[in-house]
């Protein structure tokens, strides 16, 4: 068979247990085991199956995934994504649409130790719902904004979505952090700017006109203080891992050590110790065993050698790199309102990045541009993440207004994804 003929197969194959309903980590290892059979035969089938798990596995950078995920809950068990919505809200007195845009304050820095938009998401929209609906907000952009600002925790480092593409594609995780810096900080701006222009086409959607603003100078710049926590964290792991002073993995052992810490002492029970461990722990097997089936999907796919054909005749087109670049992203944008971001990008790495590798595309560059388009999915209906998460932790809040509230934020995410297309420096000039 041609590898076009072989490689089909097996996507056909996982195309089918999918469709049947067959979860995606089963899906993926029983058609990269019928492709390693097709491929390598009996005898390399059985060796592939009796080794791969285990020797891919062992690979110590995916240490960094339960311990980030370990993190992220005590940091939630702290509290701190409702102090993080306090202090962003003083410094936002009395700006029309104020409450909207502390909510992305607070999504922005409780993200810088999440590293996950569901949990942003979650712990953000149970204090600052109530408070936008109290204060005359409509549901939309009260529900709209925090699941649009959920998202900044897959792309504001460290984030778990850009540990995984780094781990897929062997891209340096600390590259990517570096990259996608000034995107999530753009995104954050772009968010808030956003809101400020929905408060002036329709001041009713932000409560109407804004209360005079009561707090004082002294005291906003005070109030940054009750996010002293997520400061440290972000310095801890972020600020070690930028200044060279520790790996991935050690920086994120220090930061889960630390949130522990946190959370003891502001709790002071145990339990949540054996909480999160139990958490972050169930989270870490699924997500693992997403890890095992893709990689022996991919180990299947490149023997069969179809990204290298699909490679050489992408290459062949005579069209722009931006043009094919858009072309690629494009089947991301509808495979991304199905299936969670983990899931997409371990199922099509295997195919895409030899591509974009053919075409030139920095890997970096290319990892911020897919975790932008993961952003979208988690607000796109009908799989939209956030959306469910946003609804299922406030009273009373209807779906469909949930997503409606998220269009304005899909159009921003577009327009942001088209300006690092046209201006890649802004990911990789950091990258020096």
């Amino acid at each position: 068979m041609t590898p076009i003929e072989l490689g089909g197969m097996i996507i056909g194959l996982l195309m089918i247990l999918l469709i049947m309903g067959m979860p995606i980590a089963f899906a993926l290892l029983t058609s990269g085991m019928v492709g390693v059979y097709l491929t390598r035969g009996a005898a390399g089938f059985e060796y592939v199956v009796a080794t791969f798990p285990y020797s891919y596995m062992s690979n110590f950078a995916f240490v960094v995934v339960p311990l980030f995920l370990l993190m992220s809950h005590m940091a939630f068990a702290t509290g701190l994504s409702g102090r993080a919505f306090e202090a962003a809200n003083k410094c936002m007195d009395g700006m029309r649409g104020g409450l909207a845009t502390a909510t992305i304050f607070a999504c922005a820095i409780f993200s810088t130790v999440s590293g996950s938009s569901i949990a942003t998401a979650s712990a953000i929209s149970r204090v600052a719902v109530p408070e936008m609906r109290a204060a005359g907000y409509s549901d939309r952009l009260a529900a709209g904004c925090v699941a649009a600002g959920g998202t900044l925790g897959v792309l504001i480092p460290p984030s778990s979505i850009l540990i995984i593409y780094g781990l897929a594609t062997g891209t340096s995780v600390v590259q990517l952090f570096t990259g996608a810096l000034i995107p999530g900080v753009m995104t954050a701006i772009a968010y808030i700017l956003g809101i400020i222009l929905i408060g002036r086409v329709n001041p009713m959607a932000v409560g109407g006109r804004p209360a005079a603003g009561r707090i004082g100078l002294a005291e906003r710049a005070k109030s940054l203080l009750l996010t002293w926590e997520a400061m440290l964290l972000f310095g801890i792991v972020v600020g070690s891992i930028y200044l060279g002073f520790a790996t991935p993995n050690e920086a994120a052992a220090a930061g889960a050590f630390t949130a522990l810490l946190m959370a003891l002492a502001r709790r002071g029970r145990f339990e949540i110790l054996w909480q999160g461990l139990r958490e972050s722990g169930s989270i870490t097997c699924s997500v693992f065993a997403l890890i095992i089936g893709a990689g022996l999907f991919s180990l299947a796919i490149t023997t069969s050698r179809l990204p290298t054909e699909v490679a050489l005749w992408v290459t062949g087109i005579d069209a722009p790199v931006t043009v094919l670049l858009l072309l690629i992203l494009l089947p991301f944008l509808v495979l991304g309102a199905f299936i969670d971001g983990i899931s997409m990008i371990l199922l099509t790495m295997p195919i895409v990045y030899p591509i974009t590798q053919q075409l030139g595309v920095h890997p970096v560059l290319f990892g911020v541009l897919v975790v932008k388009v993961v952003e979208i999915g988690l607000i796109t209906p009908p799989v939209g993440l956030n959306a469910f998460v946003v609804k299922g932790s406030v009273e009373n809040m209807a779906l469909a207004d949930v997503f409606r509230g998220c269009l304005p934020f899909l159009v921003i995410e577009l327009l942001l994804i088209l300006l690092l297309i046209a201006f890649p420096q802004i990911v990789l000039w950091p990258l020096g």
